[in-house]
C-alpha cells in the first residue's frame, strides 16, 4: 500500500470550520421556527418545536454521556436528526388537523390516538429503515464515520419515540381541543 496523500486542517481552519458548522445549525433551526410558526396553530406549533428540541438534546446528551468529539460529522449528524424529527411530528400533526376539523365528537386523547395509530406504520416502515442502514454505517463505517453515524441512530430512535410521545403530550397540555379548533375553522369559513 502506497500512501498517496495526507491532509492537514490547522486549527484556524478548523475553528471557521466549526463556526460555520455551528451558524449553519442557528440558521437551520431559525428557518424551522419561522416555517412551523406560520404553518400550525400555536399548540401544534409549540408541540413540535418542543419535539424537535428533544431529540437535538437527548442527541448531545448522549454525545457528552459516551465522550464522543463533537466535529462537522456530529453537526451534520444533528442537523439531519432535526430534520428527520421535524419530518415525523409534523406528518402527525397534520393528520390530527384533518381529525380535530373533520367534525369530530372524539376528545383530544381520542384524536391523538387515532392520528398516532394512522401514521405509526409510516412512522415504523421509515424509522426502521433508516436505523437499519445507519446502524450498518455505525458498525462498518469506521472512525471517520462514527460520530455522524452515532448521532443519527440515537436521534432517529428518540426522534421516532418523542414525535409519537412529546409532541401530542405538549399539544393536549396546551389545552388544544376539537372544539377550539372546529370554532376556529367556522370563523376562517364565515370571515371568507
Amino acid at each position: 500500500a502506497v500512501l498517496k496523500r495526507v491532509e492537514f486542517v490547522g486549527p484556524s481552519v478548523g475553528d471557521e470550520l466549526a463556526t460555520d458548522g455551528a451558524l449553519a445549525m442557528l440558521a437551520s433551526i431559525l428557518c424551522i421556527l419561522a416555517y412551523v410558526a406560520v404553518r400550525f396553530e400555536w399548540r401544534r406549533a409549540i408541540g413540535i418545536l418542543v419535539s424537535v428540541l428533544h431529540d437535538g438534546l437527548v442527541a448531545l446528551g448522549l454525545l457528552a454521556l459516551f465522550n464522543i468529539e463533537f466535529d462537522l460529522n456530529v453537526i451534520a449528524g444533528l442537523m439531519a436528526v432535526i430534520g428527520y424529527s421535524l419530518n415525523d411530528s409534523i406528518v402527525i400533526s397534520d393528520r390530527l388537523r384533518d381529525l380535530l376539523g373533520s367534525r369530530t365528537q372524539m376528545g383530544i386523547h381520542e384524536c391523538s390516538d387515532v392520528a398516532i395509530k394512522a401514521t405509526f406504520s409510516r412512522t415504523m416502515i421509515t424509522s426502521g429503515t433508516t436505523l437499519f442502514t445507519v446502524g450498518a454505517l455505525l458498525l462498518f463505517g469506521g472512525d471517520a464515520l462514527f460520530g455522524f453515524s452515532f448521532t443519527l441512530f440515537a436521534g432517529i430512535l428518540v426522534g421516532s419515540i418523542s414525535s409519537i410521545t412529546v409532541a401530542s403530550t405538549v399539544q393536549e397540555l396546551l389545552g388544544l381541543s376539537p372544539q377550539a379548533y372546529q370554532k376556529k375553522e367556522e370563523e376562517l369559513v364565515e370571515a371568507a
